[in-house]
């Protein structure tokens, strides 16, 4: 009865036991899944990062003109008996250390003049007949200051191939009174240098848009309202002050400096100048903007460009936009069409030299006024409706009837 009773326990605990063990399992296996499956992304995500780290080259680092520091990863193979590659990176000191034979100081050194002294260095204190082979594997980040004329000035993060353009741009472009032409770079020895960044601007020059390297600080001045701005306005964005640099034209002015809106009439700029405490107005054209010499203190007004009015009776009068080749009837219909009261066919246009012409017909030039006039309708009885002029007409014939009659 004991036996029966112990096979019985058994087998019903073997009945419960056996879907858990199998949940467990499942479960198990779906963890292990989803764990993988997380790591999986976790790496990914890791490559990610590592990508938006990587340094972005222009064109391959010259050796013999980069210069190492701390931070700076290189790898050095050694073939002897055996292949040996160590990967380190220079220390804060600028030194390198070389497993079991030293350690070699390349701080400062170009990467030509430290491939070197590590190869010498390696076959005099250790292995004499090795073939040893040195590449700079990843480069170093430091933080520079940029100070002065810029939206958000501070520390930033560069390698030593990072420029200028990309520093200022970190910093969220110049302040509108900058003196770009006129940035001061200090050097660490106390050295300083002038770098006019417009003319990298202008012509590309990379010397005026140079690399960095550590304990270097830039400085953009602000420049002196007074002697050194011109106000620009009119149909751009951005309007306001901004520092010319000396004999600057209005051409290079504008090129660097005007974000014109759509309906900037650049065929016609006004530059206001105060001579002898007057105001002279120069109306400049195209083909003038590069002999146009700016001065402090000028007024630059970007005019809209004119565009062709319709006035008058139409339903929603104003101001439109020149379309070449729109006919009169086209700009009426931009007006919304003429209202109850208008006359279309016997529309006026008046052209800027003064000239009046009347018809539809008529050769539309930008700056054109176009006028709607009422109807003879309209002149005579406004806005009485046609039964009302009848009655009244009746009305007038039938008094002069009874009037006549009587007598």
């Amino acid at each position: 009865m004991k036996i029966k009773q112990k096979r019985y326990i058994l087998i019903c605990s073997l009945i419960i036991m056996f879907p858990i063990i199998l949940c467990g399992q499942t479960f198990g296996k779906r963890y292990e899944e989803r764990y993988e499956a997380g790591e999986k992304i976790e790496e990914t995500q890791q490559l990610n990062e590592l990508r938006e780290e990587g340094v972005i080259l222009e064109r391959p680092i010259d050796p013999n003109k980069y210069i190492l520091g701390p931070g700076d990863k290189i790898t050095i193979s050694i073939l002897a008996e055996d292949k040996i590659n160590i990967t380190n990176t220079i220390s804060p000191i600028g030194e390198v250390f070389i497993p079991y034979i030293g350690v070699i100081s390349v701080n400062g050194l170009t990467f030509d003049e430290a491939k070197t002294q590590i190869i010498n260095y390696i076959k005099s204190e250790a292995i004499h007949n090795a073939k040893i082979s040195v590449t700079l594997q990843d480069l170093r980040k430091f933080k520079i200051q940029i100070t002065g004329a810029v939206i958000e000035p501070g520390f930033y993060d560069i390698t030593p191939v990072t420029r200028l353009s990309e520093i200022i741009k970190r910093a969220e472009g110049f302040h509108q009174m900058a003196k770009e032409f006129s940035i001061i770079v200090t050097h660490m020895s106390g050295e300083t240098e002038i770098i006019n960044y417009l003319d990298y601007f202008r012509n590309g020059n990379l010397s005026n848009n140079p690399t960095f390297i550590e304990g270097d600080r830039i400085y953009v001045p602000f420049g002196n309202v007074e002697k050194e701005a011109v106000v620009i306005r009119g149909s751009i964005s951005g309007r306001g002050y901004d520092i010319i640099e000396k004999d600057e034209s209005l051409e290079s002015f504008l090129n660097r400096r005007a974000e014109f809106d759509e309906n900037a009439d650049l065929n016609m700029v006004v530059v206001t100048r105060n001579i002898d405490g007057k105001e002279k107005i120069f109306v400049v054209q195209p083909g003038e903007f590069s002999s146009m010499k700016l001065l402090a203190g000028d007024q630059i007004d970007i005019m809209h460009e004119r565009g062709v009015s319709v006035i008058g009776f139409v339903q929603n009068p104003g101001g439109f936009n020149y379309y070449p080749g729109y006919t009169l009837m086209d700009y009426i219909g931009l007006a919304g069409g003429n209202s109850p009261e208008g006359d279309a066919s016997r529309s006026l246009v008046k052209h800027l030299n003064g000239k009046v012409e009347k018809g539809e017909n008529i050769e539309i030039l930008r700056g054109d006024i176009i006028e709607v006039p009422r109807t003879f309708k309209n002149i005579l009885f406004g806005d009485v409706s046609v039964l009302q002029i009848i009655t009244s007409v009746c009305t007038v014939i039938l008094t002069y009837i009874a009037a006549t009659s009587t007598n």
